[in-house]
């Protein structure tokens, strides 16, 4: 399996597509303006060929755009990609579009994955997906867009999901998620939650603004940014999932993820992401030995830090070690069977 892209800072889809020839599978990401005309141009200039797409800030190399276009087309692989419309109510009532796909593409444990954008609902979708992928051991990657909808073969959907199957004909695909963050040690709980707002009323009985700024001795202004350096943690076995603070409503928290009552919780802190960076893709080469690509959705809050820490340059850099990594800056992503935030997650094949 391999991967050539093609970038335009000024969203010349054709101009991003000079190199792409007879592809197995597309991958759009492009800006809200040109959303519409980009995805029936590419369903003209590649007839027949599955794609998926969505809106956002993409990259591709050395370089990311947050006004033009990427065209990832992927070679050696099988591909099918369908929608999972009706999001916001009942995604699970088109799950048969996904068995299809599983069995079009033959996929299975340790060649395959499946690639998503969506458009919200995260924790739904990501249940739906895995009542089929979790039991095949099919990893599920993928991210929120930065609009109201994606597209599918050429079609645009609202409240819905885009996904794409794909088993690598040549080799393995790997899944990979990357904290940059680790738990401080101390525990908490979610004791008051509105999970279907995503909201944090309470936290061990005490208004949860107060108590996220009294533990970290910050003022109200600085909880937006914080989240940048300490975001909550929920706990779930031995892996903890980033939650992202996104502002304050009376005395509860807004967050990115939703939460439950009863979650465990804990405070996380920013350690060394250069080096944890560089020991994704060393990991990366060791399970896969010939690292041929790397799919992946970036936070938007990870793409803002790395900016503010002056970085992202470099973290591109780095990340196309292997000469070929692309992907969207999402709003929120997924990881197998969890919606995380302030994460990097992937998929890397040989």
């Amino acid at each position: 399996m391999k991967q050539i892209y093609g970038q335009s800072a000024s969203g010349n889809l054709r101009d991003a597509a000079s190199t792409i020839n007879n592809p197995d599978a597309l991958i759009l990401m492009t800006s809200a303006d040109n959303f519409e005309r980009h995805v029936h141009e590419l369903a003209d200039m590649y007839k027949g060929v599955p794609s998926i797409g969505g809106i956002g800030i993409s990259y591709a190399g050395t370089s990311a755009t947050e006004g033009g276009v990427t065209l990832i087309g992927l070679y050696e692989v099988a591909a099918c990609a369908g929608a999972l419309e009706e999001l916001s109510t009942m995604p699970v009532k088109y799950i048969k579009r996904l068995t299809d796909a599983i069995s079009a593409v033959g996929a299975g444990a340790g060649n395959s994955a499946c690639f998503d954008f969506t458009t919200g609902c995260d924790g739904k979708l990501v249940t739906t997906l895995n009542t089929e992928l979790d039991k095949r051991n099919i990893p599920l990657i993928g991210g929120t867009v930065d609009g109201p909808t994606i597209s599918v073969n050429g079609y645009i959907y609202k409240d819905a999901c885009a996904f794409l199957m794909l088993r690598n004909k040549t080799g393995k695909i790997r899944a990979y998620k990357e904290n940059i963050y680790l738990p401080t040690g101390q525990r908490f709980v979610a004791t008051k939650t509105v999970p279907e707002n995503m909201t944090l009323v309470e936290v061990d009985g005490h208004p949860a603004a107060r108590f996220y700024q009294d533990v970290l001795g910050i003022s109200d202004e600085e909880v937006a940014t914080q989240t940048f350096k300490n975001p909550f943690g929920r706990v779930y076995g031995q892996e903890t999932y980033l939650i992202s603070i996104k502002e304050i409503t009376g005395t509860a928290l807004n967050c990115y993820k939703q939460v439950n009552d009863m979650d465990i919780l804990t405070l996380m802190e920013l350690k060394d992401y250069k080096q944890i960076v560089k020991d994704t893709l060393d990991k990366m080469q060791q399970d896969l030995g010939r690292v041929s690509g790397i799919i992946s959705v970036n936070c938007l809050f990870r793409y803002l830090l790395f900016q503010q820490e002056g970085y992202l340059n470099d973290y591109f850099r780095e990340m196309n070690r292997y000469n070929s990594h692309a992907g969207l800056v999402g709003v929120g992503e997924h990881y197998c069977k969890q919606h995380i935030n302030q994460t990097m997650c992937c998929i890397a094949f040989d």
